[in-house]
């Protein structure tokens, strides 16, 4: 299993970094598909391909855990790739 993990700082405050996480995960959707839904004040995703990430709005930070399956290795770059960029285009 192959893990990706995404921190990044910021001074938004926890309702805007939660609409950020949202954007976030609405692209992973539109660009991979799979799923989210939220889980108390955080976000699961999930790819049939073996994709789980766990999404985490905090106050002062994002923090994006995500693991990935045999099935879904090849995908890493491209994810990662991809949310970096939509959280450099929001938090940068």
């Amino acid at each position: 299993m192959s893990n990706i993990r995404v921190c990044r700082p910021h001074k938004l405050g926890e309702e805007s970094c939660q609409n950020i996480a949202e954007e976030l995960l609405n692209k992973l959707v539109d660009k991979f598909g799979g799923n989210y839904q939220a889980v108390g004040s955080h976000y699961s995703y999930k790819h049939t391909a073996g994709v789980n990430a766990m999404v985490e709005p905090k106050p002062d930070e994002l923090v994006v855990n995500v693991k990935l399956g045999i099935m879904a290795r090849a995908f890493a770059p491209q994810m990662e790739a991809e949310m970096n960029k939509v959280l450099d285009d929001y938090l940068d």
